[in-house]
């Protein structure tokens, strides 16, 4: 039995530091010491507010992002005591999981465990799971070097989203309500803008025809029908060109409407990315270390989870807090 700590959800609304213990290893396991976990704020808000579906029991463990060193190995791992990994977070505590991310010490299985390039921060590392996601969108999207794409919703899988898009040479627009987000995707490069009027308006004034692409990633229903009216309409009886695409980034806890003539009319393709798997994770691992990606600046929040009610009471309530990051370093001992 190994004695650790772990940011719980104790109930509705209210995280804490609590003290947990993990069982022995088995067979096909490794023991992570975890550096740094990240917050993946449209999941674990959802969580913390008690909307998420198909929840499990509180008290229990959010998170599912995070990097550390293996410091015990069972026969055969593919890991080695000292390597620094990725994890989603443990398979077993002595409380509920949902997920398992935000621990000091993680049981992983041998699967679970991605190894991380040599001097690769630890940071950066930490946040590969969100753009493992983002990545998913981008991939079964399938866009072409020529497409205009407008992200919608500057979030962390909005902003991961846009910058994937820019890589493989699309023409993007970011565009959110909140100023302070629209900064940060400017300070990374990024053409953004502030919504003015109608998300359609401010589209067309960019992309006068409408878009190829729409990638919403805001979360939100009632944003959907007016996300697709950026997306531009293909002549009727003429053109070969294929519809316009709208990729639902978001994730929902219940069911929702779309406007069916809208997208009648468009000819729309509607794809709804489910997660990720491990080769896009690792993958991500990949570019973030390329520096093909930047995500440090998605950091604005950082520190001792200890910290976690600050942490969560923020993301809350001021959207110009993109996401957070838990520092386990003082957690080392079990």
């Amino acid at each position: 039995m190994t004695k650790a700590h772990a940011v719980a959800f104790t109930e509705i609304e209210r995280a804490e530091l609590v003290s947990i213990d993990l069982p022995d290893l088995q067979e096909g396991e490794v023991l992570v010491r975890t550096e740094v976990s990240a917050v993946s704020p449209g999941t674990e808000m959802r969580c913390f507010a008690g909307k998420q579906p198909d929840s499990v029991a509180l008290p229990y463990i959010p998170g599912y992002s995070l990097a550390g060193i293996v410091t015990a190995v069972t026969p055969n791992a593919p890991v080695s005591v000292g390597q620094r990994v990725f994890a989603s977070g443990t398979r077993r505590a002595s409380i509920n999981l949902q997920w398992g991310g935000h621990v000091s010490h993680a049981i992983a299985g041998f699967g679970d465990v991605m190894p991380l390039p040599e001097g690769m921060p630890v940071r950066s590392a930490a946040i590969s799971k969100l753009v493992a996601i983002a990545l998913r969108g981008v991939r079964i999207c399938h866009p072409n070097a020529t497409d205009s794409v407008v992200v919608v919703g500057l979030g962390p899988i909005g902003m991961l989203s846009a910058r994937l898009y820019r890589e493989l040479g699309c023409r993007v627009l970011c565009v959110d309500l909140e100023p302070a987000r629209v900064a940060i995707a400017r300070k990374a490069g990024m053409e953004a803008t502030e919504v003015r009027g109608s998300i359609e308006e401010t589209v067309r004034a960019w992309a006068p025809e409408g878009v190829d692409v729409v990638a919403d990633a805001t979360g939100s229903p009632a944003v959907l029908p007016f996300s697709m009216a950026a997306l531009r309409q293909p002549a009727w009886g003429t053109s070969s060109v294929d519809g316009p695409k709208l990729v639902i980034q978001g994730s929902y806890p219940n069911s929702f409407t779309l406007p069916y003539q809208d997208a009648f009319r468009k000819e729309l393709t509607i794809l709804m990315p489910r997660d990720t798997n491990p080769s896009l994770v690792r993958e991500s691992i990949s570019i973030i270390a390329e520096g093909r990606c930047m995500v440090d600046d998605l950091f604005t929040w950082f520190g001792d989870p200890v910290r976690a009610p600050e942490a969560y009471g923020l993301l809350q309530s001021d959207r110009s807090v993109m996401t957070a990051a838990f520092d386990w370093t003082a957690y080392g001992s079990p």
